[in-house]
């Protein structure tokens, strides 16, 4: 019984050699606990967004993982060598998905990943987004 339930263990963490299905990003659960960590100690950043380029929004729109969740990049931000994302669904609230979802790049790497509804108090909105009149 002892063995299995730590070949369990192993497998949940994603350290049993197994392959991961290819839903999601092929997270562990040890991934995930990782980035929900990293996601809260980025929503305390004062962060100022910024709007990407349109070269930038074509690159996220067509990036393999990060263009699968979200239909628009809203924010920018570089912060500690990192390149963190906001994009915006169109389809949220329950059932379906939180409004927003965040990564934090480092190279090709995601060293953060969340879906949240409510925008952090610290995160400034893009100012070009407030002038037109879009809101939380």
């Amino acid at each position: 019984m002892r063995g299995s339930a730590i070949s369990f263990l192993r497998f949940l963490i994603g350290i049993d050699g197994h392959s991961v299905a290819p839903d999601g990003f092929g997270q562990s659960i040890a991934d995930d606990i990782r980035f929900a960590r990293n996601f809260r100690l980025c929503r305390r950043v004062a962060i100022a967004w910024r709007i990407p380029t349109t070269v930038e929004m074509r690159a996220l729109d067509l990036d393999q993982l990060i263009g699968r969740f979200g239909e628009l990049t809203i924010g920018l931000a570089d912060v500690a060598g990192r390149r963190w994302i906001v994009r915006e669904r169109d389809w949220h609230g329950w059932p379906d998905s939180p409004r927003f979802v965040f990564f934090a790049m480092e190279d090709s790497t995601v060293w953060a990943g969340a879906d949240f509804d409510l925008w952090p108090s610290r995160w400034q909105w893009p100012p070009e987004w407030t002038k037109s009149g879009i809101t939380l």
